[in-house]
């Protein structure tokens, strides 16, 4: 069995930091979708939101890390 490379635990890493990111983002959502009584079963498309920040910031991080790495 190969060693992982360290690269991609770092990669693996930044994904689970995001994911974790993306969790945090889409409880704060839903906790403002109650406190403001937007139905979000009938808005579902509102908790798209979080799940595109969390992709996103890990597109993010990846290009900032790869981009300071190399210095």
């Amino acid at each position: 069995m190969r060693k992982i490379d360290s690269f991609i635990l770092e990669l693996i890493y930044l994904a689970v930091g995001s994911a974790a990111l993306g969790t945090v983002l889409a409880f704060i959502v839903v906790f403002a979708c109650q406190h403001f009584g937007i139905d979000i079963y009938s808005n579902l498309w509102i908790l798209l939101i979080p799940v595109t920040l969390a992709i996103l910031l890990n597109i993010c991080f990846i290009e900032l890390y790869r981009k300071y790495k190399k210095k």
